[in-house]
């Protein structure tokens, strides 16, 4: 059966989303059915439903590959729709999310018995992130007991309060109830409401709902095909068609293969018309989607389509061209993928490169306003402002990044007769269609892996491998899929200078915000080098993964900008520059202070009120994270975070010891320093020195000859000096110290871009100089008492020293060789330098702390109680009417903040007055207040204390006692002024009061 939408009709693309065995499925059979697509109504449980066209999915009974029909509604106001039917298990939610990048429309599947589930929520968070107007049907009202309104109150306190349903009639005949509802999610609508009675129209209420103020509650049974024609009616009520118009573009969403093996790219065509034998242009990776600020990253390649199809389950037709909105799949793009724009390559002259291709153009002197309004039924609302709304959202999701991630790994096991490369081969094949399976291989243990989110996609894996490559395979136990990131700017440097080629670059790399990925920019003269030079080394930058230094783990969380480079006219070639970029990317990688990322769920859980405490206490043992606690006082809503590394089966764990009435689900929340970065450090053995393919160490000719040079010798010998350092300096005049060689012209740099670094991105130890006036004659005493050591860095940290000697002193960023006056690099000649046995060079960081021990360190503030006091203007006041008052209320102040962070407090008052007096200590959960003893002042306990402490924990003191601060630095510990304790504290109540809207 072939169905091909005609273009003089109204037409949207509306996705079906889930939770597993809501009736998604069953969902989009009845649409069918009552459309007229299919003659006869299948079902899952038979498997015959229309749109599970693969044995796997007809097996199982679930739906496993996103599916594509095409509905023709002239009984319901003239709608076209193009279905897109997407999976609902956990383990394929990202080619669900793929698929959420190109709809104008959801409709979310809430099952009546299960309520809103985890994985529902998770949905809603996604359909809210992407932000894409939801119309909700409540399914399997047909079961005993089932009821509206117990569901509408779930649906309200769980997604939003505009969850609302409407009668199935037209708006001036809305009962009060529903009218006052709807006034109720706009102000203006409110207004109008309350001063003149008036009901929202039809084209007000699709407004709403495309602005995500409303949210349709639609109840019935899709087995039994009641209240479907109810949401069909809705859907032709109060949808719009987005305005789309320009020349052609289009999102690629998903890549597959038909029965005979052939690639198909599925699109959506954003603008424009996309012609069969129309040549494209490729932009954008899975990565990055966006281009640099200014400056096109590379010549995009140009590709043919051969084929256009428009698929309705198995069958398909074959249009000549795809007018903009429409979903269609094309052959003979073989080396597109999914998340790539599409644009016109084709030369003048040819189908579609002129302005006026596309449907709107098609009329002449029709505008898109004009053409959205002639393609609607006459008896629609003509609601330009909300075809447009649909269309920004439209564009702006085009080039949205992914949030679903696999965050396990398994090693794939292959049988003694498979062919290793055949293997590798055939599972990049799979991961055309599967981007986020990450298939791997390492050359150091032979041995491929991929990430995996879950059992049934493993199960789902084998069984493609066996069907389609007749290979079997299996896979090992699942490992955490870390990620890393640097902790501070830092300049990496990378030259290519073999005989007959040359090329140099200098990247800023700079630390972004979690969750950002890695994104390009640049701050280059074109002077200094040409942009078709920039152009290349930002796309050979954008077409590597790279592997962190810690693990060999990938980056993320990474702004990366081309501060300078150098070209020679005669001997650099394209390739060249690839090198150098390269070198300089992980140079600047080795010379950083790495930070290992480890990923964490979100949990939501709803179980037994007598089942709270079993459950706060799992929590808190896997290191997690908890929300306050709701609830009825019969069932518990409690939801919070937990590293990923923790959660094993513990959902199962949950059914289990609530005998099955409880639940919890777990969802990617993002990624947060390693609690255990030295044993993972340990583990991996990844060896940055000995990674070939990419490298940090640099070329340079010597003598007519290729000579490679250290990563961390490489520096010296580089050709050119942007001028950016850490510790930039700005003269009484406010600019900066510029070499002579930047005077020359050969690098050109902004100094007020440097200025704004500087100031935006001040250290911590800049900071402190800025709170202590005293700072500086302090760093003198500190660094003339303790030789080799510097005064922002620990004297006994152990990620960047040998307490054994002296002699050895090596650190990445060389540090400690320029507070020690020896060159940088110094150390690694030496018999203890970095070759010395250590374990992975200790390279991590654990939550901000360098150099963590190998196993989990605790966090310890102290807080000298009376020094704080008599530093914090409001204690003060306080403490000159009753000292112990002021003692008291800095107690409950810091008690409070104590509970918005991890680790243990300690606050320490003076007692040694007290005739006769013994320690006391008090504890209150992780808050221990201790008062000294006789003649012990509290500064000489801190002191002890810290010593003590610092073996086995990362400790804080917080006083304002400047000579405090330098004795407790030398063992290890970390300063904290008063001040900065103050400004913490603020900053966790603002925290708190703003996510609680207090």
């Amino acid at each position: 059966m072939s169905h091909e939408i005609t273009s003089n009709r109204r037409h949207i693309v509306l996705g079906i989303l889930a939770h597993v065995d809501a009736g998604k499925t069953t969902l989009s059979e009845s649409l069918l059915y009552l459309s007229g697509a299919i003659r006869r109504q299948g079902r899952v449980d038979h498997g015959d439903a229309y749109l599970d066209t693969d044995s796997m999915e007809r097996q199982r009974g679930i739906t496993i590959f996103s599916k594509q029909a095409q509905l023709s509604l002239p009984d319901f106001g003239g709608l076209d729709i193009t279905l897109l039917d997407t999976p609902g298990h956990a383990d394929f939610s990202p080619e669900m999310e793929r698929t959420l990048s190109v709809l104008d429309y959801a409709v979310l599947v809430i099952s009546a018995p299960d309520g809103v589930t985890g994985q529902v929520r998770t949905l809603w968070r996604l359909l809210a992130h992407y932000h894409i107007p939801v119309f909700l049907f409540v399914n399997k009202m047909d079961q005993p007991g089932m009821e509206p309104d117990p569901v509408l109150k779930e649906l309200s306190g769980s997604l939003d309060t505009a969850c609302i349903p409407l009668p199935d009639t037209d708006p001036e005949h809305f009962d009060a109830e529903t009218a006052e509802a709807l006034a109720v999610c706009d102000d203006r609508l409110l207004e109008q409401y309350l001063e003149l009675g008036q009901v929202p129209s039809t084209s007000e209420i699709a407004a709403l709902i495309a602005a995500r103020k409303l949210f349709p509650v639609y109840f019935g049974s899709a087995l039994k095909n009641t209240g479907v024609d109810t949401l069909l009616r809705g859907l032709s009520r109060y949808t719009a068609e987005p305005a789309l118009s320009g020349t052609f573009s289009a999102k690629v969403f998903k890549i597959s293969r038909d029965a005979a093996g052939t690639r198909l790219a599925w699109m959506r065509v954003l603008s424009g018309t996309l012609y069969a034998k129309m040549e494209v242009t490729v932009s954008g990776t899975q990565r990055s989607q966006d281009a640099p600020s200014g400056l096109d990253a590379s010549t995009p390649p140009t590709l043919k389509v051969d084929q256009l199809r428009q698929y309705s389950g198995d069958s398909f037709s074959v249009p000549r061209e795809a007018p903009a909105g429409q979903i269609v799949c094309a052959t003979g793009l073989d080396t597109v993928s999914a998340g790539q724009i599409l644009r016109n390559g084709a030369k003048t002259g040819q189908p579609g490169n002129s302005p006026e291709a596309g449907a709107a153009a098609r009329r002449p002197g029709s505008s898109p306003e004009v053409d959205v309004a002639a393609r609607r039924s006459d008896s629609l609302p003509k609601v330009s402002e909300t075809a447009a709304m649909l269309s920004e959202s439209l564009q702006r999701r085009s080039v949205s990044e992914q949030l679903i991630l696999p965050v396990f790994r398994s090693a794939i096991l292959l049988t003694d007769d498979t062919d290793p490369v055949t293997a590798l081969h055939n599972l990049k094949l799979l991961q055309e269609e599967e981007p986020m399976l990450g298939v791997e291989y390492d050359p150091r243990t032979k041995q491929i892996s991929a990430e995996i989110m879950g059992e049934v996609e493993t199960e789902i894996i084998r069984n493609l491998c066996e069907k389609r490559f007749g290979m079997s395979i299996s896979f090992g136990p699942p490992s955490v899929v870390y990620r890393e990131t640097i902790a501070a700017p830092v300049e990496g440097v990378g030259h290519y200078e073999p005989l007959r080629h040359y090329a140099e670059v200098h990247l800023l790399l700079e630390p972004a915000e979690r969750g950002s990925g890695i994104t390009f920019d640049t701050n280059l003269s074109t002077d200094a080098l040409p942009l078709n030079w920039q152009r290349l080394v930002l796309s050979s930058l954008m077409s590597v993964h790279f592997r962190g230094v810690l693990t060999g783990s990938e980056i993320t969380d990474l702004h990366i900008t081309l501060i300078g480079g150098r070209a020679s006219e005669k001997h650099t070639e394209g390739g060249d520059f690839r090198q150098a970029s390269i070198r300089a990317l992980r140079q600047g990688l080795m010379s950083a202070e790495s930070i290992l990322l480890e990923p964490w769920y979100r949990f939501e859980a709803e179980i037994p009120q007598d089942a709270i405490g079993r459950l706060m206490s799992d929590i808190q043992r896997m290191d997690g994270r908890l929300d306050p606690v709701g609830g009825d006082g019969v069932r518990a809503q409690v939801t919070g975070f937990v590293p990923a590394a923790e959660t094993g089966d513990y959902a199962a764990e949950v059914r289990a010891y609530t005998h099955g009435t409880g639940q919890i689900s777990f969802s990617l929340s993002g990624y947060e320093p390693c609690r255990n970065s030295g044993d993972v450090i340990l583990k991996a053995a990844y060896d940055p020195a000995s990674d070939l393919e990419q490298p940090a160490d640099s070329v340079f000719c010597s003598h007519g000859a290729g000579v490679t040079i250290p990563w961390n010798e490489v520096r010296r010998y580089m050709h050119v000096d942007t001028g950016w350092h850490p510790d930039t300096q700005q003269t009484s005049g406010g600019s900066l110290q510029i070499d002579s060689r930047q005077e020359n012209g050969q690098q050109a740099f902004s100094s007020q871009w440097r200025r704004s670094q500087t100031a935006e991105k001040k250290s911590w130890l800049q900071q402190q100089r800025d709170i202590h006036a005293g700072e500086e004659e302090l760093r003198r005493i500190f660094e003339q008492t303790y030789k080799g050591s510097s005064w922002s860095t620990p004297l006994h940290d152990p990620a960047n020293d040998f307490p054994d000697d002296s002699a050895g002193l090596w650190s990445r960023d060389g540090s400690l060789e320029r507070s020690a006056g020896l060159p940088a690099g110094s150390g690694k000649d030496s018999p203890d330098g970095p070759d010395r046995q250590r374990p992975s060079q200790r390279r991590g960081t654990d939550s901000g702390h360098a150099g963590s021990g190998s196993s989990a360190r605790e966090d310890y503030l102290l807080v000298d109680g009376y020094n704080i006091i008599f530093n914090w203007p409001e204690l003060r006041e306080l403490a000159a009417v009753n000292l112990d008052s002021a003692a008291g209320r800095l107690t409950e102040i810091l008690s409070d903040f104590q509970g918005t962070q991890s680790g243990r407090l300690i606050i320490v008052f003076d007692a040694y007055k007290v005739h006769g007096g013994k320690r006391h200590i008090i504890h209150q959960g992780t808050v221990d207040i201790i008062y000294t003893k006789e003649a012990e002042t509290a500064d000489s306990y801190i002191m002890e204390l810290t010593h003590t402490l610092a073996k086995k924990g990362n400790v804080t003191v917080a006083t304002g006692d400047g000579i405090v601060q330098m004795i407790i630095f030398s063992a290890g510990a970390r300063r904290m002024s008063a001040g900065e304790l103050k400004d913490r504290v603020n900053e966790a109540k603002k925290k708190i009061r703003d996510r609680y809207h207090i």
